[in-house]
């Protein structure tokens, strides 16, 4: 796991991390947290992680080599990247009780602004703006 912090706040990155070897999920959401708890409330901040984490395991899911996580804050909120080496689109599944998993596109609907895919170099990267509530 490498990422690095980019402190600007005007539209362009603030941090990617390379998931390669698929690190501990708590690690991955204590450096979404040292990324955006210094800028956004807590309530983003939460939806960030909420979505970030579904990303992130469905792309864990679907593919066995390296992810990327990116995040950047623009005009429309903070903009949350995830690239894998499935070029398969997420697909929603039927909502059931009795399912663990599956529901990473009805969390996206819900609460993201706008999400989608691209498909590029035989994967492809799910992103998804989410409102900011509150900035620091």
């Amino acid at each position: 796991m490498t990422g690095f912090v980019n402190d600007s706040r005007t539209g362009t990155p603030l941090g990617r991390m390379s998931l390669t070897g698929r690190p501990d999920r708590r690690d991955v959401r204590r450096w979404i947290r040292g990324v955006l708890s210094e800028r956004f409330d807590v309530h983003t901040l939460v939806d960030v992680l909420l979505v970030a984490g579904e990303l992130i395991g469905n792309a864990y899911e679907h593919t066995t080599r390296p992810v990327e996580l990116r995040i950047a804050h623009t005009g429309f909120g903070v903009l949350l990247e995830v690239e894998d080496a499935d070029p398969d689109h997420p697909t929603a599944m039927a909502a059931s009780d009795l399912v663990w998993g599956g529901r990473g596109v009805q969390v996206l609907v819900e609460l993201a602004t706008s999400w989608g895919v691209r498909v590029d170099g035989g994967g492809k990267t799910v992103w998804a703006v989410l409102p900011v509530v509150g900035s620091r």
